[in-house]
């Protein structure tokens, strides 16, 4: 019996070794202490020192930056694609004094495309309803680090051409943020708010000075500092669904972001933790909509990105999402080919 038992111990000594050997090879699966692959536990409340957060930093688009003079109508140009138009005395300090003189910072995020949008953190969705977008724009202007605003009453005006042919029922929808607004990180409270004024953008048609091609775009006039863009609500009439990302358990709340992307319209959808069903999941999504859920992922140093092709949203609404290490840069160039 003895040496039954030796043999008994030693064929499942020798298993268990088979078995480790076939998941370290195969699967990759190491074990390390400590490591933050091994923490699998969601929160309720996402902290500001959450590793998602650090994800806007390393994924924010281009920032323009520029000054004009304050005391003169300029038309800040950029390229055959943009300019924006400030009126002097249209920028005030605190308390309503007007900004007449001197030079003014300006800086100025564009979001043209849908990779844009996810970079800024920034869903085409307002109050849950889901909006087609043409463009959005981040415009702040300050004077010796004081952040203006504009004059009662006063607007800028921003020329700019899409990726495709202006639509003429855009309306200008102005971004709502947290309060307070975060320092950092991911502002989780942002959404687009449609302006007061639900008139349509006017769309303008010129020739470009530097290459005789034919332009066509939009004329949003801007009444708010900070986030505008030219968006409409999609067809509320179509059947809607709920739809689902499931990722390995070590992608939670606290590393990973995800975004349902539409393939044949500007329309990004973020797709919110839930801590109950440990998923990230989005409303809204209209039936027969083809679409990618992407997510994007910090774990440690590491950076991880997770595709999944949805041809058809139907009956089946849970989508398996496999996340794979990538470079920041191959994030970025992933999102730009959007």
């Amino acid at each position: 019996m003895k040496k039954a038992g030796l043999i008994l111990c030693s064929m499942v000594a020798l298993f268990l070794t088979a078995c480790q050997k076939e998941l370290s090879e195969n699967n990759n699966f190491n074990v390390y202490t400590n490591h933050p692959l091994n923490d699998t536990a969601w929160t309720q409340t996402l902290s500001a020192s959450a590793s998602v957060h650090a994800l806007i930093q390393l994924l924010k688009p281009n920032i323009i930056i520029d000054s004009l003079d304050a005391s003169k109508d300029t038309t800040m140009v950029y390229g055959d694609s943009l300019s924006v138009f400030f009126k002097s005395g249209v920028c005030t300090e605190t308390g309503g004094a007007p900004a007449t003189s001197g030079l003014l910072r300006l800086e100025i995020f564009r979001l043209r495309t849908k990779g844009d949008y996810i970079k800024a953190f920034k869903a085409t969705t307002s109050n849950g309803y889901l909006l087609e977008a043409a463009g959005a724009f981040f415009v702040r202007v300050t004077r010796e680090g004081r952040e203006l605003s504009l004059a009662q009453g006063a607007s800028l005006k921003i020329n700019f051409s899409d990726n495709t042919e202006p639509r003429p029922n855009m309306q200008v929808f102005n971004g709502r943020e947290g309060n307070p607004i975060p320092a950092s990180g991911i502002d989780t409270a942002f959404s687009w708010q449609r302006d007061s004024d639900t008139s349509w953008i006017p769309v303008f048609q010129r020739t470009a000075a530097t290459t005789g091609t034919v332009i066509r775009g939009y004329e949003m006039p801007v009444k708010n500092l900070r986030w505008t863009g030219a968006e409409r609500y999609i067809d509320s009439t179509a059947p809607k669904t709920r739809i689902f990302a499931l990722l390995p358990p070590n992608y939670t709340n606290k590393n990973t972001a995800a975004f349902a992307v539409f393939a044949n319209q500007k329309t990004i959808v973020n797709l919110k933790a839930e801590y109950s069903s440990r998923t990230f999941a989005a409303s809204n999504i209209p039936r027969g909509t083809k679409l990618k859920v992407i997510t994007i992922s910090r774990i440690g140093g590491d950076t991880y990105l997770g595709v999944k092709d949805v041809n058809d949203v139907g009956t089946n609404t849970n989508y398996f999402v496999t996340p794979e290490k990538k470079s920041i840069k191959d994030i970025l160039a992933f999102l730009d080919g959007l």
